[in-house]
């Protein structure tokens, strides 16, 4: 039995909103391909009726209907892998581990009672999972494990202070769930990661990582970097590529994750400006439009006297 995993994230570049980092585990035969495996209730090039895309997050959450694509295949799968689907947004971060005090220090996440789906039919999504649960079993497959790391704006911008550097305080909540993932893909696994920005090495880090460990460097180029990584037991390929998601069905698949979490906290903070500036326009959080938003509740940020170290990130 072999395991593939994945990891990637949501969320480095905007100025408003958490990073998320997400992680996705399986096993199954040597050789297994999960989207040939699921095709019949699962897509890969497009958003085909009937089923759930498994692709590129940007991809599966484009279109007039995109968010609602996005939380299918998330939710489908965590419905997978727990058997339900969480009831609201505080129960989903509950349910990854999220430091929900720290996050609840923000007033726009005082309350997180947000519904669940919030635009997906419930109903679907439930039937999926079942479907796609037996498919998994009849192919001797499994979802191993799930995680889901939120790294708001406060931690954010602490891990900046702590590092001085954007790509190591990236790379803190990175380690954290390959770390997560490499405990749960003993043996014989292959964990393929997006690529974290332009970097090229990562040996020194896997190596603080899993200090035990024997690391050999395969390759390094600017598209790919790869490693192995043995300790006891435990023969492990990780590599880093652009364009990670369109390499595993795992690294697809926690892009997804990713995504997901990350426009469910948006929202949640564009609802609560929202129902304070009358006439405001939500955002994205991205650059641009993220000082436009500022600008636009500046007024209420500092009447209210908000923390602006919990809102605005310093990069």
């Amino acid at each position: 039995m072999n395991c593939l995993a994945g990891v990637d994230e949501a969320g480095l570049g905007p100025i408003l909103g958490p990073l998320v980092v997400a992680g996705v585990a399986m096993s199954g035969p040597e050789g297994a391909d999960p989207w040939q495996a699921l095709k019949a209730h699962v897509s890969r090039k497009k958003t085909e009726k009937g089923k759930v895309r498994v692709a590129d997050s940007k991809k599966v959450n484009s279109g007039e209907h995109g968010l609602e694509h996005l939380e299918a295949t998330a939710l489908t799968f965590w419905a997978v892998h727990t058997g339900a689907l969480p009831a609201t947004l505080f129960d989903w971060l509950g349910a990854v581990g999220a430091d929900l005090p720290l996050l609840q220090r923000c007033p726009w996440y005082e309350h997180l009672d947000l519904r669940l789906p919030l635009h997906a039919d419930a109903g679907f999504v439930e039937l999926q999972a079942e479907l796609i649960d037996r498919t998994l079993q009849k192919a001797g497959m499994a979802l191993r494990h799930i995680a889901v790391r939120p790294v708001d704006v406060e931690e954010w911008n602490g891990l900046i202070a702590d590092t001085d550097n954007k790509s190591r305080a990236h790379f803190h909540a990175y380690a954290e769930v390959i770390g997560t993932l490499l405990t749960v893909v003993p043996g014989k696994a292959h964990l393929v990661a997006d690529r974290c920005g332009g970097r090229m090495h990562y040996r020194g880090d896997l190596q603080r990582l899993r200090p035990k460990a024997r690391i050999e460097i395969l390759q390094e180029e600017e598209a790919i970097s790869r490693y192995r990584l043995v300790e006891g037991d435990d023969d492990t390929a990780i590599t880093f590529a652009e364009k990670g998601e369109d390499r595993a069905f795992p690294t697809a698949l926690a892009s997804c994750f990713a995504k997901y979490m990350r426009e469910l906290m948006v929202f949640v903070l564009n609802e609560w400006f929202c129902t304070r500036v009358p006439g405001l326009q939500r955002t994205a959080g991205y650059w641009v439009d993220g000082h436009r938003f500022l600008a636009d509740v500046e007024g209420h940020v500092q009447q209210a006297a908000l923390p602006r170290h919990r809102l605005v990130r310093v990069r």
